[in-house]
């Protein structure tokens, strides 16, 4: 009768298998942000390389995922080992008579049934503890795609506004030139050729500033697809798509951020093990190691014995208080990291929402109001020079202004691709609007004209050079204002946390707290990426990662933008 009940226990013991990833539920969780994941392995880029093929590079080849995967194998083997029993014990035993005689010898077995009480209870604290892993991978894809994202716009920008920064370099070095042959001709004073060579120069280490730019953004983009330093063989397109319609129902993107978001969801998941390890702990408080078994033994006398017996632990002294005082405070702790990051949630949908109205209207300022007006004068300097009231000199000056400017709209048209993506990732969703192109691209090839081919020589000589116009130097350059820097990136989400002991067996039921995962985080403040047009005040670059990633922490402010 006990070896039918025993084989099937066995069996039941040896029967169970680890979860396996469902591709189809992570591509599920992950499309509702546009992202879609590689089919098969990534090519190595070359030609132009496109928004979602650099996404895709990522996905396939950066550690990130590696590392996100190999967490949730381990989860994984959490969930075979709370659903296994525990192994039986078996004692010998051999006495001998000191007189003489016979040995008595003795075989028991036992086996604690503790772990088969609590085995139901386990298996769902570990099932809720992979569940919420596996959201957290999908978390980390998603983040992975919005840094790609925000690295793809940053080179496409840097390399548009190197571009514009040559033609003014080379306005600049042709001012210096014709300079140099109006000075050796004795029409400028050598103030004049002074200030001239100056503003070359500047713009020749402004264009070296723009170059390293679009270096350094060129390695980071490389760095996230998982090719550090391998920048040969691919180009980044360049020319920025043109804002899209804009984006008016705030409150809607914070219902959807809270619905939509996989980080709280995971923590939702991690919440529901901790509740099922309070209550385990407190429905089994009272009980200690029970083994019960099996004994044979045989007397000098060649008598057989059999029998059982079962031996458990008196809750005298210990009735578990402190692991159901455990238990309590990390359900405690995070119901109060699940507040703080939906709190965190909204505000940022909040303070992304002003950033991209912020940059949209910036860059819809730049565009058709600026550089229209710095186009009307750039004809009426012509205009000016071409009747002899102004020189050569005051037109290039003239020119090198209107490019300056034409920088800063390049730029501003980057801040506001970078707050939108920040807000896509936080707000967990597409943005309505289109894709990125429906409205069309900033086009600055229009921009390349040869000034060279501006023969103002006469005009020049009958002016006398007109020395005291001094290059227009008071305008100046009204200031690269640089890059706005690397903001960082979502980086290692880390361990949602502490998911606890499956099997503090002494501490019955703290087994587990699978549940304490950590801080999922206050991804909660992706970032003030700060106002990265408002150049005059660089300084908001904002949080960028007050993540606690340690408990799977914020995020940063690599606000990890969706796919629009």
């Amino acid at each position: 009768m006990l070896l039918p009940v025993v084989s099937v226990l066995f069996l039941a013991g040896c029967a169970v298998t680890a979860p396996e990833l469902d591709r189809s539920e992570l591509a599920e969780d992950i499309s509702v942000q546009g992202i879609d994941l590689p089919e098969s392995e990534m090519p190595r880029p070359s030609g132009e390389l496109t928004l979602e093929e650099a996404i895709h590079q990522a996905l396939w080849r950066n550690p990130r995922m590696q590392q996100a995967y190999a967490k949730l194998d381990l989860t994984a083997a959490d969930v075979v080992e709370a659903a296994q029993f525990s192994n039986p014990t078996l004692s010998l035993s051999v006495m001998r008579p000191e007189g003489g005689g016979g040995n008595e010898t003795g075989v028991g077995l036992a086996w604690g049934i503790s772990g088969l009480l609590m085995r139901s209870a386990r298996q769902d604290i570990a099932e809720a503890h992979w569940e919420s892993t596996r959201l957290q991978l999908a978390e980390g894809m998603v983040a992975l795609a919005s840094d790609t994202e925000r690295a793809w716009y940053d080179a496409v920008a840097a390399r548009q506004r190197a571009q514009v920064q040559a033609l003014e370099t080379r306005a600049a070095d042709l001012g210096s030139l014709l300079g140099e042959r109006f000075y050796d001709a004795g029409n400028i004073p050598d103030l004049k050729r002074a200030q001239l060579r100056i503003r070359a120069a500047e713009a020749r280490l402004k264009l070296e500033d723009a170059r390293q730019r679009e270096r350094e953004t060129r390695l980071r983009l490389a760095h996230l697809m998982g090719l550090p330093g391998q920048v040969d063989g691919w180009e980044v397109p360049g020319k920025l798509p043109l804002p899209l319609a804009g984006v008016d129902d705030r409150d809607a993107l914070v219902a959807q951020a809270l619905e939509q978001r996989l980080d709280l969801r995971a923590l939702d998941h991690a919440l529901e093990g901790l509740t099922e390890g309070v209550a385990l702990v407190r429905r089994y408080r009272w009980l200690g190691d029970i083994e019960p078994g099996i004994e044979f033994e045989r007397e000098t006398d060649g008598t057989r014995l059999w029998g059982g017996g079962i031996s458990f632990t008196l809750p005298i002294f210990n009735q578990n208080q402190a692991g159901i005082a455990r238990a309590e405070a990390r359900l405690e702790d995070g119901e109060a990291r699940r507040a703080r990051l939906e709190q965190a949630v909204t505000a940022d949908v909040h303070q992304h929402f002003i950033r991209l109205a912020h940059h949209r209207d910036k860059f819809s300022t730049k565009r058709y109001e600026l550089l229209p007006a710095r186009e009307i004068e750039l004809e009426r300097v012509q205009e000016r020079v071409n009747f002899m009231f102004d020189d050569v000199f005051d037109l290039l000056v003239t020119k090198q202004e209107e490019l300056a400017d034409w920088q800063r709209a390049v730029a501003a048209l980057g801040d506001y691709w970078r707050a939108r993506v920040d807000l896509a990732f936080t707000v967990a969703g597409e943005l309505p609007g289109g894709a990125p192109g429906d409205e069309g691209y900033l086009d600055t090839d229009a921009l390349e004209h040869d000034p060279s081919a501006m023969d103002h020589g006469d005009h020049h000589g009958g002016h006398g050079g007109h020395g005291g116009h001094g290059g227009h130097g008071g305008h100046g350059d009204h200031g690269d204002h640089g890059d706005h820097g690397d903001h960082g990136d979502h980086g290692d989400h880390g361990d949602h946390g502490d998911h606890g002991d499956h099997g503090d067996h002494g501490d019955h039921g703290d087994h587990g707290d699978h549940g304490d995962h950590g801080d999922h985080g206050d991804h909660g403040d992706h970032g003030d990426h700060g106002d990265h047009g408002d150049h005059g005040d660089h300084g908001d670059h904002g949080d960028h990662g007050d993540h606690d990633h340690g408990d799977h922490g914020d995020h940063g402010d690599d606000g990890h933008g969706g796919h629009h």
